[in-house]
């Protein structure tokens, strides 16, 4: 009886510090890894006002969906970079603040990094752990050039890759109107 007790505790102590397997492949995982840095790329880019080096992780056949609703039209790569450059006319200090605002898993670890998510094992789609599409949290941060109004906001993108590893799909999301919000209180708090 010992002998099947000290088994069996044996069996529990070795299936305990045993690491998990998630079921994702080095492959995956190497290839999600690869698109963070190319979305920080992106971000690196956008914060240096460098057009070249924001657009170097942009597939010619980017299609996006801006934060405004447009009647559910994307836009290719011209429309991106003109927006792109009316952002860095517009904006000063422009930052961006990986998985700041949702904490999305403070149970996991109370400074784990919770920007980064790819795959969908559950899902109303077809299920997957396809690192190509990116869902991305943060906060952006930014200076309006014009009256120096500092603001930020909640944002939240969909990005998709192709097999160059360079972004050919994105969808953002955030309060594009409380921009213009945050730059007319503090336009009227400094008049006051």
């Amino acid at each position: 009886m010992k002998r099947i007790i000290f088994i069996f505790s044996l069996i529990l102590i070795i299936s305990c510090e045993s690491p998990v397997n998630n079921g994702v492949s080095e492959e995956n995982q190497a290839k999600f890894e690869q698109q963070i840095e190319s979305f920080r790329t992106f971000t690196e880019g956008f914060s240096k006002e460098d057009v070249e080096l924001t657009m170097s992780v942009i597939a010619d056949d980017i299609q996006w969906s801006p934060p405004v609703y447009n009647g559910g039209e994307t836009i290719g790569y011209d429309g991106f970079v003109e927006a792109l450059k009316g952002y860095f006319e517009t904006f000063d200090n422009v930052q961006f603040l990986e998985g700041e605002g949702p904490n999305l898993g403070p149970a996991l670890s109370a400074d784990a990094n919770t920007a980064f998510w790819s795959g969908s094992l559950y899902s109303s789609a077809t299920p997957t752990d396809d690192p190509s599409g990116l869902r991305v949290y943060g906060v952006w941060k930014w200076k309006h050039t014009e009256s120096g109004a500092e603001g930020g906001n909640k944002w939240y993108g969909l990005i998709n890759f192709n097999d160059e590893g360079k972004i050919s799909g994105f969808s953002d999301y955030m309060d594009y109107h409380g921009m213009q919000v945050q730059i007319e209180n503090y336009i009227k708090s400094s008049q006051n």
